[in-house]
């Protein structure tokens, strides 16, 4: 429990911070693999208790869940464009709209309930993936292909968002073209850095980089914050700044989900927890095409619909991320892979059962933080008018702007300056020609193609 309020406190805080991950600071956490032992183990040694590993875990899983709930905030509030942006995302419209705070606390509660119905569902899905059906095993067999037909789609449906031919949308194909080259040109920047040897590539360097490479790993820091955090600051830098609506959260009733948006968000968690290389808002896509980020331009319920499914999807991925790390040795996020780290489980596969209490601890950290997080969120949502001003600000756009390229400069150097700005210039694409951002995870799933492709 300690280890969980910790976590939710730094996680929270972390997920104010625009283009700061969570995965980060678990890499952080592992490149200072002494002092993290060391504070965990002189924390467990204080309370009477020798596990730090699992205290380590827990802290690292309640911050991955308290980051998701307020990043809520920094997506609402930070990077609103201008109005000559072509693709506004559903919470930037909610907030220039006036309702910030709903867009808050639709997403609240979607990450809620997406937390709730993974943990009751996480021990069937975990038989039925692992052991003792091994359907995870069945699936690899193929993965390359499932991998392909998912990026399909992806482009696909640009064009046409319910995947059905129709006739009189004579702007699909022209939407598809943009797609395909906004998705190939983000897959031929991520195998640049994913699969070849840039991050060791004879180049002049800075002082402090002193062993001639960068972990391949660390230009990731430089690639997604281009892609999805400085491009969209730029982007907002000639917008003017939104307020709330007096009233205008209580104005509206909180979207109650049915039993096919649970099933969803049930389904999505899964695969984003269990796949390779799949994203909340790629598995909205999969798991419900008709949805869409870039539809419903005046429709505030379509607007919130899309909030509460991704934020429900992603809370559930999160924590069926823990079930792919136990069951089938994946880890699926950088979090999942410092949690793998620290747990030091050998290389040889093992029953998840046979590590049930950490499992369960970990599951409990998770709801701590997301009942925790819940509450801050719910008095965000009603009272802070101050903190949603500050967020709002220019400011506050430049100053994440300057130390998310410093913190990028100072991990990567010159390597990841250079990918920083060719990852920037591509990240403002989807949004000017009107295109989804979620494209931009060609990025991944092209150099998992060709990965995959090379085992056959």
């Amino acid at each position: 429990m300690a280890a969980s309020a910790l976590g939710t406190v730094i996680g929270f805080s972390s997920g104010l911070v625009p283009g700061l991950h969570m995965n980060n600071i678990a890499a952080a956490m592992t490149a200072y693999v002494g002092i993290t032992i060391g504070f965990f183990g002189a924390l467990c040694s204080f309370l009477g208790t020798t596990e730090a590993s699992i205290a380590i875990s827990c802290f690292i899983s309640a911050a991955l869940v308290a980051h998701t709930f307020a990043e809520s905030i920094t997506s609402t509030y930070i990077g609103i464009p201008a109005g000559d942006v072509i693709s506004v995302l559903p919470a930037h419209r909610l907030a220039k709209a006036g309702l910030g705070a709903v867009a808050v606390r639709a997403s609240a509660d979607g990450a809620l309930v997406g937390i709730l119905v993974s943990t009751l569902a996480f021990f069937p899905i975990c038989m039925v993936m692992s052991d003792p059906v091994h359907l995870y095993e069945i699936l690899r067999k193929v993965m390359v292909f499932i991998v392909i037909a998912f990026s399909a789609v992806l482009v696909v449906s640009e064009g046409l968002p319910s995947l059905r031919l129709r006739p009189r949308r004579k702007d699909a194909l022209e939407k598809i073209v943009k797609g395909s080259a906004v998705f190939i040109v983000a897959g031929l920047l991520g195998t640049l850095v994913l699969k070849t040897s840039y991050f060791a590539c004879s180049i002049s360097d800075f002082p402090w980089i002193v062993h001639g490479f960068v972990p391949r790993s660390s230009l990731l820091l430089p690639m997604f914050a281009g892609l999805f955090g400085i491009s969209g600051l730029l982007l907002s830098l000639g917008s003017k700044a939104v307020s709330d609506i007096p009233g205008g959260c209580s104005g509206r009733s909180r979207h109650r989900p049915g039993i096919r948006e649970l099933a969803t968000s049930l389904l999505g968690g899964a695969v984003v927890g269990w796949m390779p290389g799949l994203t909340s808002g790629s598995a909205v896509t999969l798991c419900s095409p008709t949805m869409r980020e870039t539809s419903g331009m005046n429709d505030i319920d379509a607007s919130i619909r899309f909030i509460w499914l991704y934020s429900a999807i992603s809370a559930s991925g999160a924590v069926f991320a823990v079930g792919a790390l136990f069951g089938i040795m994946r880890a699926r996020s950088g979090a999942m892979d410092a949690v793998s780290f620290f747990m030091d489980n050998g290389d040889e596969p093992v029953p998840w059962s046979d590590n049930f209490l950490p499992i369960s601890a970990i599951l409990l950290s998770m709801l701590v933080a997301a009942l925790a997080s819940y509450e801050i969120l719910d008095w965000f949502g009603s009272g802070s008018s101050r903190a949603r001003k500050l967020l709002c600000s220019k400011e506050l756009a430049i100053a994440s702007l300057v130390f998310v390229c410093s913190l990028s400069i100072a991990l990567t150097g010159i390597r990841g300056s250079v990918l920083l700005m060719a990852a920037t210039s591509l990240g403002l694409l989807p949004p000017l020609v009107g295109t989804r951002r979620i494209l931009l995870m060609g990025s991944l799933l092209v150099p998992i193609i060709l990965s995959l492709l090379s085992a056959l």
